[in-house]
C-alpha cells in the first residue's frame, strides 16, 4: 500500500514538473499539409496527441473484441458445459455409493452427454450398469477403458472382477497378468495373481511373483521366505512326478534354506536321497531336522531307512534319535515307542509316567493302555485308559490357520479354504480338552513321578 502511494506521488512530481517546464519555455507548434497552416501552442498540441493516442487504443480494443467474441462465446458455453458435466459426474459417483440405480444411470448419461472426454464418464456408467445388475454393458465399458490410454489398469480390474465372480479363473488369471505389466508395485494385485497361480498350480511362476512381492516390500522378508520354501516343496513334488529326482532333491535343499523347520521339505528331500541310495546323508538331515523340529513322521522314516528288523535294536535307534531333543516330548513318545515294540516295559513306563504329567494326550493314554494290557494282561485297566483316551486332547495334526481343518498330511495348500501355507502342526483347538481325571491310584503314581522329577532336578541343579 505504501509503495502504491509513493509510485503515484512520484509521477504527479513528474507531470507537475514537466507541466512547470512547458510554463516556463512556452512556444508553438506549426504544421503545414496541403497549403493548410496549423498553428497551436505546444502544450495543446501535446494533449491533443495523448487524446488521439487514446481513441485508437480504444479503438483497437473494440475491434480485437469484435474479432474474439465468437471464440469466446464459444468457451464460455464449453466451461460452462464442462461445469455441468462434471456436477452430473459427482453426482452419479455419490448416487452409486448410495446404490441409487435410476440416479447413476441419468447422472451417467447426462455427463456423458456433456464432457467431451468419454473416458472420464466410462468407469461411472460401468459402475451404473453393474449396479443395475447389467454385467454385459458394464463389460463393455470396462472393455472399452482397456484399450483407452490412461485407463488400462482401471478397465483390466474391472475385467478381472467379472471373470472371478462368475467363475472363470483362467479368464481372470490372463487379465491380472495384464495389468500386473502395468502396476507390479500394487499390492492387492500382486496378491490377486499370486493365489490364481497357487490355484492354477503354477507354482514356478507363483514363486517368481512371490520373489518380486518381497522385493518391493509387499510381503515381509520373514513370511515370503517361508513361503517360498512351501512353493519349493511343491515345485519338487512336481519334479519327483515328472521322474526329475535330482532336481527335487536340489529344490528341497533350497527349501530347507529358506526354512530350516519346515518338516515336510526335510521328509521328502530324506525321502528321495534313500531312493538315490544316499542312506547315510538322508539319516543325517533327519537327525539334524529333529534337533529343530521333532515329528512323528521323521522317526518312521527314519527307522524306514535304517531297515533293522530287530525290535531290541530298534529301542537304540530310537534312543539315538531323541537324543538329539532328549527333553522334547516327541522324543519320549518315540522311547516309550520302541520300548512297547521291543517289550521293554520298564523303560516305556519311565517315558510314559514323565509323559503323564508334562504332556498328557490321547496318544500317551493309548500307549498306557497298550503296557497294562501287555505286561500284566490287564484288560479293565486298558479299558479305562482307552477311555481316558478318547475323551482327552486329540493327536497333534496339521492344522489350517484360516479354516480350521485339520489334516494327517501336510500340503501348501489347504484342501478346505485354499488357503496357501496355512498349516501348522499343533494339537488342533476344537479337541483341546481338559485332560480326564485319573483314578486313586493313578494319581498316586503320578504323584510319587512328579516328586522323583523334582528330586531329579535338584540334583542336577547341584
Amino acid at each position: 500500500m505504501f509503495g502504491r502511494i509513493v509510485k503515484y506521488l512520484l509521477l504527479l512530481l513528474v507531470v507537475v514538473a514537466i507541466g512547470v517546464w512547458f510554463a516556463e519555455h512556452p512556444g508553438k507548434l506549426a504544421i503545414e499539409w496541403q497549403g493548410l497552416i496549423v498553428e497551436m501552442p505546444i502544450g495543446l498540441a501535446l494533449l491533443t496527441a495523448l487524446i488521439v493516442i487514446a481513441i485508437c487504443a480504444l479503438a483497437y480494443r473494440i475491434w480485437v473484441f469484435v474479432r474474439k467474441s465468437p471464440q469466446t462465446f464459444v468457451h464460455f458455453r464449453h466451461e460452462r458445459r464442462n461445469h455441468k458435466g462434471y456436477e452430473a459426474l459427482t453426482k452419479g459417483m455419490v448416487a452409486v455409493a448410495a446404490g441409487e440405480t435410476a440416479e447413476a444411470r441419468k447422472h451417467a448419461k447426462k455427463a456423458h452427454d456433456l464432457l467431451d472426454d468419454p473416458s472420464l464418464t466410462m468407469l461411472l456408467s460401468a459402475q451404473a450398469a453393474q449396479l443395475d445388475g447389467d454385467e454385459e454393458a458394464a463389460g463393455e465399458f470396462f472393455d472399452e477403458m482397456s484399450k483407452t490410454k490412461g485407463l488400462e489398469f482401471l478397465g483390466l480390474r474391472g475385467l478381472m472382477n467379472q471373470a472371478t465372480a462368475r467363475g472363470d479363473k483362467e479368464e481372470a488369471l490372463k487379465l491380472a497378468k495384464m495389468a500386473y505389466k502395468l502396476k507390479p508395485k500394487t499390492e492387492w494385485l500382486a496378491q490377486s495373481l499370486f493365489e490364481l497361480q497357487i490355484q492354477r498350480g503354477d507354482w514356478a511362476e507363483a514363486e517368481s511373483i512371490l520373489s518380486t512381492s518381497i522385493k518391493h516390500k509387499l510381503v515381509e522378508s520373514k513370511d515370503g521366505a517361508r513361503q517360498k520354501a512351501a512353493l519349493m516343496v511343491e515345485r519338487a513334488s512336481q519334479a519327483e512326478r515328472e521322474g526329475q529326482n535330482d532336481q527335487a532333491i536340489k529344490l528341497l535343499g533350497q527349501a530347507l534354506k529358506q526354512d530350516k523347520e519346515l518338516v515336510p521339505a526335510a521328509l521328502a528331500q530324506a525321502r528321495l536321497l534313500g531312493k538315490a541310495n544316499k542312506r547315510r546323508k538322508a539319516v543325517s538331515l533327519i537327525e539334524e531336522t529333529w534337533r529343530k523340529t521333532p515329528h512323528p513322521a521323521l522317526y518312521d522314516l527314519y527307522q524306514e531307512m535304517q531297515g533293522e528288523p530287530d525290535a531290541l535294536k530298534r529301542v537304540n535307534l530310537a534312543e539315538r534319535l531323541a537324543s538329539q531333543n532328549r527333553k522334547h516330548v516327541e522324543s519320549r513318545i518315540i522311547i516309550a515307542r520302541a520300548a512297547l515294540e521291543g517289550q521293554l516295559w520298564g523303560e516305556a513306563r519311565d517315558e510314559l509316567k514323565v509323559l503323564l504329567v508334562e504332556a498328557p494326550s490321547a496318544r500317551v493314554f493309548a500307549m498306557m493302555a497298550e503296557l497294562v494290557e501287555t505286561e500284566n494282561g490287564d484288560l479293565t485297566g486298558a479299558r479305562e485308559w482307552l477311555r481316558k483316551a478318547t475323551e482327552a486332547a486329540a493327536n497333534p495334526a496339521w492344522v489350517c490357520q484360516e479354516c480350521g481343518h485339520v489334516s494327517v498330511d501336510w500340503s501348501s495348500v489347504c484342501s478346505k479354504c485354499e488357503g496357501f501355507d496355512t498349516q501348522i502342526w499343533q494339537t488342533p483347538q476344537q479337541a483341546e480338552t481338559t485332560p480326564p481325571a485319573l483314578d486313586q491310584g493313578q494319581v498316586v503314581e503320578v504323584e510319587a513321578v512328579e516328586a522323583e522329577l523334582v528330586i531329579n532336578k535338584s540334583t542336577a541343579a547341584q
